[in-house]
């Protein structure tokens, strides 16, 4: 069932110590194209079995599990270790009692499932797949959440490096789907096979929860704000007023949907611009703030040019401290596997020397979205709590 392959040693190295990806280099460069499992010697009596992942540009093999040499693998092992996990992640999910529709069921490598993410919204179940390895399994994972969601609309969707559309419903004829779910009393509109993304990103969810307490009273301003799940919880959380800054005209007519939803318009002002051209304007109108919230995305373009979010800090910190009343803050996040939490730090770092700041908190993926030991890529969305001095 599955092919020798021989791994780098670094390659050796990570895995042992709880690394789940074998990336791209000379030895992975020679694995098969068309076996869907691996096995690799890492120790005497040690054996990896990998899900292969040849269609991906960085990410040539996942790790399924660590063996001893005398153990089996085949298919039957597979699907019942599969059915397994996911049942794991499930009563894991269940035992949190959490006060929302949208939830992760499963969360890819930190469940022990690579490439995998599941999503629950509502009466909508969204099953993700990172690597097209998981093609060949879709009937076992669809019946999984059929078991558990016999009500649900059950949807597909392989993620793609283009960011381009592809959404199947599994057990109806739907060809798209438009509908609400519920996060911690407040309702947003939730787009299915109308674009990549579905208008509320679900990891975020459990940070959010965190900081619903800080929002009282304060003047909030929200940059990069999609559809807006920030501006209608900090107004929801007691803001007195909060403005919306996007350069798509798409989710700032969508946040306001939102908004409309939850009556929460009357205090809020939307914003169709890039970021920096917004805020050298709400400077040069001696506007002040009390909360800067900034995800930028990973690589924007603000028609002329394209910047990378740890870059574009550079430009925008100065002018969070010209914004911010005294003792403001800025929640800074970064939405990327490639940058680790101690770089993203050490550049808010270098960027605040001239714009005093302190670092008053940390923010990362938690609740539904675990962590795993050993796989920074993991920690993708990082957060900085900025204080001014």
């Amino acid at each position: 069932m599955s092919k020798r392959v021989e791994l780098h040693p670094a390659s050796i190295k990570h895995l042992k110590k709880g690394h789940p990806w074998v990336t791209k280099d000379r030895f992975s460069s020679n694995f098969p194209q068309k076996d869907s499992f691996l096995w690799a010697k890492t120790a005497e009596h040690g054996r990896a079995i990998l899900i292969n992942d040849p269609s991906h540009q960085m990410i040539k093999a996942r790790l399924w599990s660590l063996i001893h040499q005398n153990d089996s693998f085949n298919e039957n092992i597979f699907k019942r270790e599969l059915k397994e996990r996911l049942e794991k992640s499930y009563n894991f999910r269940k035992s949190l009692n959490l006060d929302r529709d949208n939830y992760f069921l499963c969360f890819g490598e930190a469940d022990q499932l690579p490439g995998l993410f599941i999503q629950v919204l509502g009466t909508r179940a969204l099953i993700q797949f990172y690597s097209d390895f998981w093609n060949r399994y879709e009937k076992e994972v669809s019946d999984f959440v059929l078991n558990y969601f016999k009500k649900n609309d059950i949807w597909l969707q392989k993620r793609n490096k283009n960011q381009q559309k592809e959404f199947y419903c599994l057990n109806r004829k739907n060809k798209d789907d438009e509908f609400h779910i519920t996060e911690f009393g407040i309702r947003y509109k939730i787009k299915l096979n109308k674009s990549y993304d579905i208008g509320l990103y679900t990891d975020m969810a459990a940070i959010r929860n965190r900081l619903k307490k800080n929002f009282e009273n304060k003047r909030v301003l929200n940059l990069y704000s999609y559809t807006g799940a920030y501006s209608a919880f900090a107004l929801k959380n007691g803001a007195t007023d909060v403005t919306s800054v996007d350069l798509s005209k798409k989710y700032i007519s969508w946040l306001e949907e939102n908004l409309k939803e939850n009556d929460l318009m009357s205090s809020h002002e939307s914003i169709v611009s890039a970021v920096l051209p917004a805020l050298k304007k709400f400077k040069a109108d001696n506007e002040k703030f009390d909360l800067i919230i900034c995800d930028p995305p990973s690589s924007s373009s603000d028609g002329k040019k394209r910047t990378k979010a740890i870059d574009s800090y550079r430009e925008l910190i100065p002018l969070f401290y010209d914004l911010l009343n005294s003792r403001g803050e800025v929640y800074a996040f970064l939405n990327t596997h490639s940058i680790t939490r101690n770089k993203f730090e050490t550049k808010i770092k270098e960027y605040t020397k001239d714009s005093p700041f302190s670092i008053s908190g940390h923010l990362k993926l938690t609740e539904d979205c675990p962590s795993l030991k050993g796989f920074p890529e993991g920690d993708y969305l990082k957060g900085l709590k900025l204080l001014k001095k």
